[in-house]
């Protein structure tokens, strides 16, 4: 019954005191997996190219920052960026860009390793062939291998969107007013719909994270990159007899 109830607080759950306060709610952990990625993505190119360099200097800086990322957990991150980012540049930052200048620090990482693996995929001799028709090292990547594998990394970027849309949810910590904050502070006003708060959350994160799931299998079969039609074998029936009927007519013929 207190489910129920919980619709007079949809609004809040879904844009937080906007439009008299702040934005919040659930449109602003999809701003902020948006906005995060987006500021992410060059640099996550930058790192999985730089990765794979044959200049030592290149390469190692960069499989250090990856490597330290991916294995820090996120809250330190947001922590580090939370506590340092203003004795840094020495100002205030805001909350809202805090928790963005995280959550890219954080997708960087592993933005680099979804690159790394789609210019891995593309076979050799397309460079090959690039460099031998007369275009340098860099015109090839960039002409003739990123946009093949960019064909390829396009559904393992929206399962990582879905994984950094719900690792939004830790900006709570540090006083963002997102989907998870909007819960707690409705089961504190309403202790008595405490399970209806929480049930309201994990609906709403599972509203979108099933979205984007529909989407990646659509991008999967539109780029074929799951097309399993192409790699199954013709057979026809009679190659596909099962023994005893073989037995049995190789004895008619006999």
């Amino acid at each position: 019954m207190h489910f129920f109830e919980q619709y007079g607080n949809l609004k809040f759950y879904l844009l937080g005191a906007f439009p008299v306060g702040d934005l919040g709610g659930l449109v602003l952990n999809i701003i902020l997996a948006i906005l995060s990625l987006s500021l992410s993505f060059f640099i996550g190119v930058l790192l999985g190219y730089s990765r794979l360099s044959r200049r030592k200097y290149v390469k190692i800086p960069c499989i250090l920052y990856v490597d330290t990322i991916r294995s820090t957990p996120l809250i330190l991150i947001l922590f580090w960026l939370y506590f340092f980012l203003p004795y840094i540049l020495g100002t205030d930052v805001s909350l809202f860009w805090t928790a963005v200048a995280a959550l890219a620090v954080y997708s960087s990482a592993y933005q680099a390793e979804i690159v790394k693996a789609g210019i891995l995929a593309i076979p050799k001799g397309q460079l090959e062939a690039a460099l031998t028709s007369g275009l340098g090292r860099y015109q090839a990547m960039g002409f003739v291998i990123l946009p093949q594998a960019f064909r390829m990394m396009v559904p393992s970027y929206v399962s990582f969107f879905i994984s950094l849309f719900k690792e939004t949810s830790i900006v709570y910590v540090i006083g963002v007013v997102e989907l998870v904050h909007t819960g707690v502070i409705v089961s504190q006003r309403q202790p008595d719909s405490i399970y209806a708060a929480y049930l309201c959350m994990a609906i709403g994160f599972w509203v979108i994270s099933y979205s984007m799931s529909h989407v990646a299998r659509v991008l999967e079969q539109r780029m074929g990159s799951l097309d399993y039609e192409s790699f199954r074998p013709d057979v026809s029936r009679d190659e596909f007899m099962l023994l005893p009927q073989d037995k049995s007519s190789s004895g008619d013929s006999s």
